[in-house]
C-alpha cells in the first residue's frame, strides 16, 4: 500500500510542475512587458528633457526634468 502512494504522489508532483513552470513563464513575461513599459516611459521623458533643453534652455527646462525624474522614481517603486 506505501508503494501505491508514492507512485500516486509521484504522479500528481508531475502533473502539478508543468502548470506552475506555465504561470512562472506568464508572469516572467508579464514582469519583462512591464519593464519594456517602464523603459520606454523613461526614455521618451530624457528625449522630452533633451529636446525642451534644446529649444528653451536648460533654467526653463529644469522644472520638468525634476518632475520626470520623480515620475521615473515613482515607476521604480511600483515595480
Amino acid at each position: 500500500m506505501t508503494l501505491m502512494k508514492f507512485a500516486l504522489a509521484g504522479l500528481v508532483a508531475v502533473a502539478v510542475v508543468p502548470a506552475f513552470a506555465a504561470d512562472s513563464v506568464k508572469e516572467d513575461v508579464k514582469e519583462a512587458a512591464h519593464d519594456t513599459g517602464k523603459a520606454m516611459k523613461k526614455a521618451g521623458r530624457k528625449v522630452k528633457d533633451e529636446t525642451c533643453e534644446m529649444v528653451n534652455g536648460k533654467m526653463e527646462c529644469a522644472a520638468k526634468k525634476a518632475k520626470h525624474k520623480i515620475q521615473n522614481a515613482a515607476d521604480e517603486i511600483k515595480d
